[in-house]
């Protein structure tokens, strides 16, 4: 007959202590221990020296204070059913952060992590079920909006596989959620022709529409310094945190070619700061430019605009420039421009339909824009990250 085995200690826990009087007053006190690792060891302490120990006490209370110490020293994060869902969201952005995640989806996650807490952030990950997760993202829906639910879904996604990968829950519970539903459409941003297009390049800097007092539509274009970035951005296809990131030096003057490498974007409790990355692996990217932006930028290489980044488009103290601030500036002006709900992102759009409308590819366009996916067969099977020069024949047909 068999004889079942000692059972095995759980991690960070501690088996039966046993005291052994070593004489004159001095004990030892000692037990098996699972560290971390997996692995149980013996751990032992005496009394304190100089300390009659009468019964091996003391010795035990040292003993128990060095097991806390080599549990906390070990991390004790350990995830349990008893483990708040709002800890394990905290673990979990704190992993996006190490991973290098960019800072405004950090910000953007920490926002969706004050609407899990009043909602479920209570809840122990073993009462974590489908349907109370369920109810905690319709109701956050409900008070706060389609996209503040979603980001919390996917938060409370990544924050509950960690008790999946822990083995404290069989499978999410997230994922089998009832699917979001928008009680709207999503307005986006709106098209813009290709005539509107050409119009605009020529509006911005020659436009006579009258602003305040004597000054017209060009003249605060100009002082505002918005018609460059936006012919910048009409030439590109390039997202308005990646315009205000691209520096002198991303610029190869002799092939025409701009290296998209970064943006600026606004970290919380530490103002502006350039990131050196894109919004995803393909927004790293080569893009040829235009002949109208390049003598633009021929151009703007010869007129006062410091920086102290070294940025093409800084603001008027020579700092990096605030997304937010730009779009208001544009917003002032579009109106009178004859484009009055244009935002940044209509010009991705426009290229993006210039695009189509010369039969050339998604992977093209996909390219061109550092949109990660296009299809299965094209991001898979056909080359990506190449130069595109029919982009470039395709702007330049609007300033001709």
């Amino acid at each position: 007959m068999t004889m079942a085995g000692r059972p095995p200690l759980r991690i960070g826990t501690h088996g039966k202590i046993k005291r052994t009087s070593l004489g004159g007053g001095v004990w030892v006190a000692r037990c098996r221990f699972r560290d971390g690792d997996g692995v149980t060891r013996i751990v032992e302490r005496q009394s304190p020296e100089g300390k009659y120990d009468q019964r091996g006490q003391l010795a035990e209370d040292v003993l128990l204070l060095a097991l806390e110490e080599r549990r906390a020293g070990a991390g004790d994060d350990e995830i349990t059913g008893e483990t708040p869902v709002s800890v394990l969201c905290a673990k979990h952005i704190e992993n996006l952060v190490n991973k290098g995640r960019a800072t405004r989806t950090i910000d953007t996650y920490r926002d969706a992590v004050k609407a899990i807490e009043p909602r479920a952030g209570s809840v122990r990950t073993r009462e974590a079920t489908a349907g109370r997760m369920d109810k905690a993202i319709q109701a956050i829906c409900d008070r706060h909006g389609y996209a503040t639910a979603k980001q919390a879904r996917t938060v409370l996604r990544g924050a509950l596989q960690l008790a999946v990968v822990a083995d404290v829950l069989a499978v999410n519970p997230i994922d089998s959620t009832s699917r979001l539903e928008r009680k709207a459409p999503p307005k986006g941003a709106p098209s813009i022709t290709a005539e509107q297009l050409a119009q605009l390049l020529a509006d911005l800097r020659t436009s006579a529409v009258q602003w305040r007092g004597k000054r017209t539509v060009a003249d605060y274009c100009r002082t505002a310094d918005l018609a460059d970035p936006i012919m910048m951005l009409i030439g590109t296809g390039m997202r308005r945190g990646e315009l205000l990131g691209l520096r002198w030096c991303d610029i190869d003057e002799a092939t025409s070619v701009a290296s998209i490498c970064g943006k600026v974007v606004r970290k919380r409790g530490g103002g502006l700061i350039r990131e050196s990355f894109a919004k995803t692996d393909a927004g790293n990217r080569d893009i040829i430019l235009p002949k109208f932006v390049m003598e633009m930028l021929k151009r703007r290489r010869t007129e006062p605009h410091p920086s102290k980044d070294g940025v093409i488009f800084p603001s008027s103290a020579g700092t990096l420039r605030d997304p937010d601030n730009f779009n208001q500036q544009w917003a002032k002006v579009r109106e009178r421009l004859g484009v009055p709900d244009v935002s940044s992102h209509s010009f991705r759009k426009a290229l993006a339909t210039l695009l189509d409308d010369a039969a050339l590819s998604a992977r093209v366009g996909a390219d061109q824009l550092g949109h990660r996916h296009v299809s299965m067969t094209q991001d898979v099977y056909f080359g990506r990250g190449r130069i595109h020069k029919e982009v470039v024949d395709v702007l330049d047909a609007l300033s001709s």
